[in-house]
């Protein structure tokens, strides 16, 4: 489901905002989403695990890759799923070019949501140093 992933990205900017490297500056992370079919599986006997596998799940990663840090940048298949749900304002990018795929339109959320009212950033204000 295209809006838990987005939910749950948006969950984890936030956290990771509530960090402090050892160098004194925030911790960012980019979020990348892409919606499509995956192959699944357990992989290991010693210390099994459970996979995804396929192109999707690389279009994903590469969405992530080329993300900026602090946003959360999706595919167009995604965005389409995406935009009849108003919490969140999207913004185009110009064409991204990625790895194996070539150029593709995508997304970024906007940091600010004018819609939701809401930020990527800590609202405690008190970080939490990262050892």
């Amino acid at each position: 489901n295209a809006t838990a992933a987005v939910r749950f990205g948006v969950r984890a900017l936030v956290t990771a905002s509530k960090f402090v490297m050892p160098n004194g500056v925030p911790c960012r992370i980019r979020v990348g989403a892409h919606t499509g079919e995956v192959a699944s599986g357990i992989v290991g006997t010693t210390m099994p695990r459970y996979c995804l596998f396929g192109d999707t799940v690389n279009t994903a990663s590469r969405m992530e890759s080329t993300s900026e840090p602090g946003r959360i940048q999706v595919s167009e298949q995604t965005y389409e799923l995406l935009s009849d749900w108003t919490q969140y304002s999207w913004e185009q990018r110009s064409s991204v070019k990625i790895k194996g795929k070539g150029r593709m339109k995508t997304y970024l959320m906007n940091k600010e949501n004018s819609r939701s009212g809401s930020s990527f950033s800590s609202s405690s204000g008190s970080a939490v140093p990262l050892l």
